[in-house]
């Protein structure tokens, strides 16, 4: 009787305990959410950097998104002088400047004081790749893909890809188009094999996601082709992958 008096007190207290350790675990989840915000401010979220952003002046279209809002450095001193279009991606360490300080060059060696600004307008439908610096004075037209690390000093028009320092158009949007036609097959073999020697698994759709329209209509577009695999197990077996 009194062992099993004791198994339940040593039960109920190891029920307790559980309860303990569950609840604990959401409080530093909570706790640590609520610092985040409170460190990163207005961006903490894309949708938070948008309503700030848009609140102080500067003009954003909708479905534009930031996808690492405490990276990138938007210039808010000349907030009106920006423009943004709509379903512009910008992910990480994206600078985007109004004005240099560079004059202070010149009010040195000179004793001349001069001030220093310009408009920035980002067309729709554009992508600015990862560590892109976009300098004032410039317009980014439609439809434009600027390539990683790229400098814009200078106006890039409309359906293009441009890349360098300083950014310059490269190529056609509709070259770029059956570029990534061409080589997404190619392309997802070779993450589909990279997930299969290190994992020993088949990859899944959520590996796949990246070229799920291979084998699947989700998300597909109205000018996508039919898939050219009639479900996964069939890419996997393309690829070697049984």
């Amino acid at each position: 009787m009194a062992n099993s008096q004791e198994d339940s007190f040593t039960g109920a207290w190891n029920n307790i305990g559980d309860v303990f350790m569950k609840l604990s675990e959401k409080i530093i989840l909570k706790i640590k959410q609520i610092a985040y915000f409170i460190a990163y401010g207005p961006k903490a979220t894309n949708d938070k950097y948008v309503a700030h952003l848009r609140d102080i002046g500067i003009l954003i279209g909708e479905k534009t998104h930031f996808y690492d809002p405490k990276s990138c450095w938007v210039d808010e001193t000349r907030p009106w002088l920006i423009e943004i279009g709509e379903n512009v991606q910008i992910p990480a360490n994206v600078t985007i400047l109004t004005h240099g300080y560079d004059i202070s060059v010149i009010h040195d060696k000179y004793k001349y004081a001069c001030g220093s600004s310009g408009k920035v307008k980002i067309g729709n439908n554009v992508f600015i790749g990862t560590g892109t610096i976009i300098l004032k004075g410039v317009t980014i037209g439609n439809n434009v893909v600027i390539a990683a690390g790229s400098v814009v000093n200078k106006d890039i028009p409309d359906d293009c890809v441009a890349a360098g320092n300083p950014a310059k158009p490269i190529m056609p949007i509709e070259k770029y188009f059956e570029k990534r036609k061409n080589a997404q097959l190619s392309e997802a073999k070779e993450l589909a094999l990279a997930y299969y020697e290190r994992t020993g698994k088949k990859p899944d759709r959520f590996v796949m996601r990246e070229h799920i329209f291979l084998f699947s209509k989700d998300g597909c577009r109205e000018n996508n082709d039919e898939p050219m695999f009639k479900d996964i197990d069939e890419f996997c077996k393309y690829c070697g992958i049984e």
